[in-house]
């Protein structure tokens, strides 16, 4: 059976209270909409012909993102106006954690962790005092008024470094060998008829060509923080591995109805068993105004599934504050891990229901009263890393148990 747990993927981040001399950041990530009462269903074409395609990886042949990191940057500090625009603070973070990143690609941890340390000894992490919720409210507010705007989560970069001290927290104190895979099925319907709640209709959407370019680099880089995040959470054994499919139908999307079960469906015999997790990328286009649209976490056979269109990889939403334009490298790196972090969560909060993580209207996180006493951080990345640490990481059973789904 699939779910849908939410449905489009929103952010809203304020700077509240300025009486009490505090510019305190409230990030609200919301998957939003009519998450909860969504259905989804399988109605493909029946004359259509299913003939799925697999392009098996090539994990040689995989882009190394270290020799990228440099020219990434070239070109963001270009598109944004110059790196002399941006506060020392934005350059910072931005150059430091990709280099941090970096290391942590090439399983050099302690020198990751060298950089992270240093950076949260200079902008510390968010806790119950005025001044680390005033540093990073300004270090977003800073490229706000950027035409076009930046996008690297928000508040920018505070998930990405809350990303890496966790890696870079376990990845020096334990080896992490990565002895056991799981595998994450990257499924991708070639078109999709989509249906907006306006009763437009776009018929034969075609999956993006940049998908598949140099062996799926943007799918690669949009995953591979999380790829280190999951050895690192799991105790460094689960490695997690991809693989790509193409499936040759159009899948029907609407407001109520979303064809994600019918993909999935079409799979090669045998991969729905082996996978442990999916994500399906589906055909859309931002500049049909489609802003409407998003995606998710649900569950297929009680395994994650994330679901996102293929435009999200590589342009800006128009309709809310990422204000349009391309995603550069650097965005996508820095950003995308966020959404994926927040998606998984709600996933690893539904498997252990005892710790009451979330409630049953989901995002409990948002509610700064509903914390767990011992917690003290202020935002959902704070509420990640220490439900983390103060409660899953030593969970019984283990979370590389719990992630592994495939018949073995």
């Amino acid at each position: 059976m699939l779910k849908i747990v939410n449905l489009k993927h929103r952010f809203m981040l304020g700077a509240i209270n300025k009486a009490l001399a505090a510019a305190l950041i409230t990030s609200l990530l919301s998957c939003g909409g009519n998450s909860d009462k969504t259905d989804v269903v399988s109605q493909t074409n029946p004359e259509q012909t299913l003939n799925p395609t697999l392009i098996t990886p090539n994990t040689a042949s995989a882009p190394d993102p270290v020799p990228t990191t440099a020219a990434a940057l070239e070109k963001f500090w270009g598109l944004y106006g110059a790196k002399e625009t941006f506060t020392p603070m934005y350059v910072e973070l931005i150059t430091k954690l990709l280099e941090a990143e970096d290391k942590v690609f090439a399983k050099d941890y302690k020198a990751a962790r060298t950089i992270v340390d240093a950076l949260i000894a200079k902008y510390p992490l968010m806790d119950n005092t005025e001044s680390s919720r005033d540093i990073w409210s300004r270090n977003y507010y800073s490229a706000r008024n950027k035409k076009p705007m930046p996008h690297l989560g928000e508040p920018g970069a505070y998930a990405h470094l809350r990303m890496l001290d966790d890696i870079t927290n376990f990845g020096t104190k334990n080896p992490l060998p990565g002895t056991t895979p799981i595998q994450m099925a990257i499924v991708m319907p070639v078109c999709s008829d989509i249906v907006l709640k306006s009763g437009a209709i776009f018929k034969n959407e075609r999956l993006s060509p940049e998908i598949d370019a140099d062996d799926y680099k943007v799918v690669r880089q949009s995953l591979r923080l999380f790829q280190s995040y999951m050895l690192a959470i799991s105790k460094g054994e689960l490695r997690l591995e991809l693989s790509f499919y193409k499936i040759n139908s159009c899948i029907q999307i609407n407001k109520t109805i979303f064809n994600a079960q019918a993909p999935i469906m079409q799979l090669p015999p045998g991969v729905i068993e082996k996978s442990d997790m999916f994500w399906m990328i589906y055909p859309t286009d931002y500049d049909k105004n489609m802003e409407e649209l998003g995606g998710g976490m649900g569950s297929f056979d009680q395994k994650p599934l994330f679901i996102i269109d293929d435009d999200w990889l590589f342009k800006k939403k128009k309709g809310d504050e990422q204000g349009g334009g391309v995603r550069t490298e650097v965005e996508r790196r820095m950003y995308i891990p966020e959404w994926v972090q927040h998606e998984f969560f709600h996933h690893l909060y539904s498997s252990w229901p005892e710790f009451k993580l979330d409630n049953a209207k989901a995002h409990m996180w948002f509610d700064r009263t509903t914390w767990a006493d011992d917690f003290i951080g202020q935002i959902e990345e704070d509420y990640y890393s220490e439900s983390l640490r103060k409660r899953l990481y030593n969970a019984t059973p283990s979370i590389a148990q719990k992630l592994q789904r495939a018949a073995k």
